[in-house]
């Protein structure tokens, strides 16, 4: 008796402790968002031991943390970020940001020149745990494939290489003005060099080579110079010196070829010289050798240059050379200021504009091989663009050419181009395909791959013949997008990737991956067996960053996605045998896996709506896979929600999901508002996490759940010409059937969310129907007759292209289907709006022109309506992530709005009495 009234009283003491437990959580404020981190920048060093990774806060301090794997320890560096670690595992350098509150003071006190606080370098040595400190660091270099070197750039002197006497850039004050210096160490051996009036410095990829320029002037003369440090000996040789400037100095992968611009012109603009050398030679590129170059066409110091993956070719930018242009002597009040549009433009003057300083500094790719000692001129005028494929290694280049197209991509959509090859041994240009998107080439270049939107087939072709074979004709299955709902012909699922020798090419469709044999005598055969049937898709993923062709060893993995489950998993699958087994599966989220370079070690991203996407560390073979990170422990302080996938369908009977978020201390017999949210299709996002940040746009899924909200998110699919009626038709059918089903839905308090594309929707909604209690519409389109003939700034394009082929989905132009413009146009029914609605449109934004939402809140301010719209003044479409001020203050804005309506909450003063211009300065109106 004794016993069983003293489990009694155990079971009600422990049953008591839960309770306050649970009573002590709390529900997220807006001032908790600081406190949550996100893991970013994960990477293995290359044996596989250690594990590096940042934490980020909202304040912006973050950490760096490195972890040895074989026995769990780790070490956490404060304000630690942009980590690399050495190609032999022996070290760590990254960056140190001085302390959030330094940098803030210096900001709010406008610090500038040497006061302002600067950067400094760590290195962590990964077996002895020591950290290295050097203040004053402005960059840093790692070589890709060396040992333990590393160069920084510090504008200070530096400390002991054996890292005796540490500093750190803490401090603000006055510096004395000091010279420049590019510091050349090996941590492990002491071992330092340093050299002054450095501008420009890289390693060799292979070996520990340093190439540097350096710049020293007098007072009549600039001169430049070029070195070369072999760390063996901790010599540098000047290879190249003389009166001028160099630009752009490469670095053959073995230390050997080099490469640089040279110029002696002292005007801005600057005619350059292709140097070129190997060992301690340095000649310029004569006439002879760059004879293929047009007429008055100079290498040009705004192209890309890098040695080919062997090293054996050169890859450079040309450009005719303009020269300086004569000034004239008028005043701006004597100029004339004015863009001419012509009908006749490829481009539209906005794009035009957007696309000046890139078509200014425009260059045409060329090529130097070393070996046969000549360069060819790949791009031109008529084929400007080039794609260097195989790491340069190949036979050919692709070339591309959208100029006849160009102008029809105003309103068609199709951004086609025609596609070359270029033979980099002859220049022979060769036409592969006229009017298509994107062509695949294989790694041995013996095919090429496209797909064919006309007739949905994959064509290979023969690089030899330039043969075209179809390879999916006959083949009875969709290659394309099967649930595209645009007025638009879908776009293919894309290719995993090819075989060794080009003997087979592996494609998807919407589930299975198909292994097709590009000389066309092989059937295709598919590698998944039964995605279809099950409605699994399976997609590749890549363990090895360098792997040339799919599948080095045979074996890889692949992504499974439940398409009506939405579990998620990995497959292994034998491209040998054509076989896959699924492995690892379950009800979460995993992200893209990333392996060691030279150990069997695989980490990767595990998440739900509860769990934050913490990395897991498992085996290629995926052998107990075990956590490693943990992220956010203080989510367990705070209320949360819980995430359900839910059926119906919609008013046309077609199948539909969405999601249903519920607070996680649901009460008996208490009704909840509701917050519906929605895009288009969002029911795949089930098992994302959603971490406590301040919004953008959007609703926080979990701060919403958090504070006894319930979120709804539908899926939506569309009927061409008819998008307002298409997502009443999805959203309100799924609230019903939610309201049928769900006595806890307080049907007298649920609002409508949506920004973007879903901002339009939701000032669609609010002509429609009263069954909305609020409204919040971020950057909606509500006249779709003035938007249509509207500029999407941030590209300077016409907006044409959106209503008559891709999102908006009125399929046709504004004079054939006026009626369909107008009916799809909340502006033109405004005055059937009885739902209080507050808009978000930022006076930057890019893809919306804001008149759309001032078209809007003017005509329901007219109308008496209650309507707010708040426009951060700077900002694009959706609030800049650095903008944390802003999107807190948007957070604040959007949850007392809805409290005030849903909730029934005091409404604050800016919904009362707004707030005046005058008083912006000082009145947030809360």
């Amino acid at each position: 008796m004794i016993v069983k009234k003293n489990f009694q009283a155990l079971l009600l003491y422990c049953l008591m402790c839960n309770g306050i437990l649970l009573a002590q959580k709390k529900a997220l404020t807006p001032d908790d968002f600081d406190r949550w981190k996100h893991i970013s920048g994960p990477q293995f060093s290359e044996d596989g031991n250690f594990l590096v990774y940042e934490y980020n806060d909202g304040n912006g301090d973050g950490s760096l943390v490195i972890t040895d794997i074989r026995n769990g320890v780790s070490d956490t560096l404060e304000r630690g970020g942009g980590a690399r670690i050495s190609g032999n595992s022996a070290l760590v350098a990254f960056r140190i940001k001085p302390p959030f509150g330094l940098r803030r003071k210096a900001e709010t006190e406008g610090w500038k020149g040497d006061k302002k606080p600067s950067d400094s370098l760590g290195i962590y040595l990964l077996e002895s745990r020591e950290v290295l400190k050097y203040p004053d660091v402005k960059d840093f270099s790692l070589p890709a494939e060396g040992g333990s070197w590393l160069a920084f750039k510090t504008i200070t002197e530096i400390a002991d290489p054996d890292g005796k006497k540490e500093s750190d850039s803490l401090k603000a004050g006055k510096k004395q003005k000091k010279d420049t210096l590019v510091v050349v160490l090996n941590p492990l051996k002491k071992d330092s060099i340093s050299f002054k009036n450095v501008k420009s410095y890289t390693w060799a990829r292979k070996k520990n080579s340093l190439l540097f320029q350096s710049e020293k002037k007098d007072s009549t003369a600039t001169w430049a110079s070029v070195l070369r440090l072999d760390t063996a000996t901790m010599q540098a040789d000047t290879l190249f010196k003389g009166e001028g400037e160099v630009k752009k100095i490469n670095l053959g992968p073995e230390g050997e070829k080099l490469a640089f611009l040279f110029s002696e012109d002292t005007t801005k603009i600057k005619k350059y010289t292709l140097y070129t050398g190997k060992g301690s030679a340095v000649s310029e590129l004569k006439k002879g050798s760059i004879a293929s170059l047009p007429d008055g066409w100079t290498p040009s110091e705004n192209g890309s240059m890098f040695f080919s993956e062997n090293g054996k070719r050169l890859f450079f930018g040309t450009a005719r050379y303009q020269g300086e242009r004569t000034r004239d002597t008028l005043l701006n009040s004597e100029r004339a200021q004015v863009d001419i549009w012509a009908w006749t433009d490829s481009l539209l003057q906005p794009q035009q504009k957007v696309n000046l300083s890139r078509d200014r500094r425009k260059t045409f790719s060329a090529v130097y091989d070393f070996e046969a000692g000549k360069s060819l001129q790949l791009a031109d005028s008529a084929v400007p663009e080039v794609t260097v494929l195989n790491k340069g290694d190949g036979a050919y280049v692709l070339a591309e050419d959208e100029k006849p197209y160009r102008r029809a991509s105003s309103w068609n959509a199709l951004w086609v181009k025609d596609i070359y090859t270029i033979d980099l041994n002859s220049g022979k240009r060769q036409l592969l395909v006229k009017a298509q998107n994107h062509v695949w080439m294989g790694p041995a270049q013996h095919y090429a791959l496209y797909y064919n939107r006309k007739d949905s087939v994959y064509y290979s072709i023969d690089l030899k013949s330039n043969r075209h074979i179809p390879l999916t004709k006959e083949l009875g299955v969709a290659f394309y997008d099967e649930r595209n709902d645009t007025p638009s012909e879908p776009y293919p699922y894309g290719i995993a990737g090819w075989s060794e020798g080009d003997k087979a090419v592996y494609a998807y469709d919407r589930y299975d991956i198909w292994k097709l044999d590009p000389s066309g005598r092989k059937k295709p055969v598919r590698l998944t067996q039964n995605g279809r049937e099950e409605k699994t898709v399976y997609r590749y993923l890549s363990l090895n960053r360098d792997e040339k062709y799919m599948g080095e060893d045979g074996k890889v993995w692949l992504s499974v996605f439940g398409e009506e489950t939405k579990k998620a998993g990995y497959a292994l699958a034998d491209l040998k045998r054509n076989t896959s087994k699924v492995v690892m599966s379950g009800d979460y989220s995993l992200g893209r896996p990333v392996k060691a370079k030279n150990a069997d070690r695989v980490f990767f991203s595990r998440e739900t709506f509860r769990e934050y996407p913490d990395l897991w560390i498992t085996t290629t073979a995926l052998d107990t896979p075990e956590k490693y990170t943990s992220a956010n422990p203080q989510q367990k302080e705070y209320l949360w929600g819980n995430a359900s996938l839910v059926e119906w369908k919609n008013y046309d009977n077609v199948p539909l999901q969405g999601l249903l978020y519920t607070p996680e201390n649901m009460e008996p017999g208490r009704k909840y508002p509701m917050v519906v949210y929605y895009y288009e299709r969002s029911s795949d996002t089930y098992h994302r996490h959603y971490a406590p940040t301040p919004s953008r746009s959007v609703i926080n899924r979990t701060f919403y759940t958090s504070n006894d909200y319930l979120v709804f998110v539908p899926d939506i699919v569309y009927k061409e010409g008819y998008p307002g009626e298409s997502a009443y038709n999805c959203i309100v059918s799924g609230v019903e059937k939610l309201m049928s089903e769900h006595s806890y839905i307080d049907s007298e308090h649920i609002a409508l969310q949506g920004q973007s594309w879903g901002g339009y929707q939701t000032a669609y909604l609010v002509t429609q129907t009263d069954m909305f209690a609020a409204a919040m519409a971020g950057a909606p389109v509500s006249n779709m007759t003035s938007a249509y003939g509207g500029i999407r700034w941030q590209t300077g394009m016409s907006r044409m292209f959106q209503y008559e082929h891709t999102q908006s989905r009125i399929g046709g132009t504004l004079w054939e289907k006026r009626d369909l413009y107008i009916e799809n146009s909340p502006l033109f029914f405004a005055d059937k709006v009885n739902t209080p609605l507050l808009m978000m449109h930022n006076d930057n934004d890019g893809a919306v022109p804001w008149y759309q939402g001032i078209e809007y809140f003017v005509a329901l301010r007219r109308l008496d309506k209650p309507v707010w719209m708040l426009t951060y003044n700077g900002e694009p479409h959706n609030l800049k992530g650095s903008s944390w001020g802003n999107r807190k203050d948007l957070s604040i804005r959007m949850m007392q709005f809805f409290d005030h309506y849903l909730k029934g909450k005091d409404a604050p003063e800016w919904m009362v009495k707004g707030r005046p211009a005058l008083q912006k300065e000082y009145n947030k109106g809360y």
